[in-house]
Formats: structure tokens, sequence, C-alpha cells
């Protein structure tokens, strides 16, 4: 009997995530390259934590972090899109993009690629 106790979160779930991403895809056009985002500006090793937590869990403290970082960024959205359109495989999804964790995004990724809307 396992003593660990998952800590669920308020984090969107995976059919909340394809609506979100159905409704980005159809309104981003191109990101403008005058944009200057935090992620920009940032150490990207911030964006990949050594650990990253599960689907369904708290995000880890330093995915947490990463996570604040993308919050009120106006490319949130095109970030997503952009990163589901050029990831190859669900392994190439990797660390913290578009305020989401590692996990969350390969969720939705499978779910993207079972659908056929990558």
């Amino acid at each position: 009997m396992s003593t660990h106790t998952e800590e669920h979160t308020d984090r969107p779930g995976t059919d909340e995530l394809v609506v979100r991403y159905r409704l980005a895809r159809r309104s981003v056009r191109e990101i403008h390259p005058g944009i200057v985002t935090t992620c920009r500006t940032t150490d990207p090793e911030l964006f990949f934590p050594d650990d990253c937590s599960g689907l369904g869990v708290k995000p880890f403290r330093k995915e947490r972090q990463a996570i604040k970082l993308c919050d009120g960024c106006p490319l949130i959205a095109a970030c997503l899109v952009q990163e589901m359109r050029e990831a190859p495989s669900v392994f190439q999804v990797t660390g913290v993009r578009a305020g989401l964790a590692q996990a969350e995004r390969r969720a939705l990724y499978l779910v993207l690629d079972e659908k056929g809307l990558l």
C-alpha cells in the first residue's frame, strides 16, 4: 500500500485544453517578431526543470515558477498552437510552455493526434 497521495489541483483538464487549442488555432495568425516575451528574455533552463510532475497532480515548484512567467503573455495561445504543430512526437513535448506543464501538453498532444487535429 502506497503512502504517496496525489495532490490534485485546479489545473485545466485535457478536454478543456482541447477546446482552448481549437479556439486558439482559429484565431492565431502569425507571431509578430517585435513582441518581446518573458521567455525570450529569461534563462531557458527555467522552462526545463529536471523533474516534471504528472498529470492531475500539482506542478512541482520549478514548474510553477515557469508557469507563472507565462501568465499574461500575449502569445500564450500562439505558443501552444506552434508547439502542437511543430512537435514531431509526444516525446518532443518537454518542459513548460504556454503556461502548461509537460504532462498537460503531452496529454493534449495525444488527444489531438487521436482526433486528427494536429
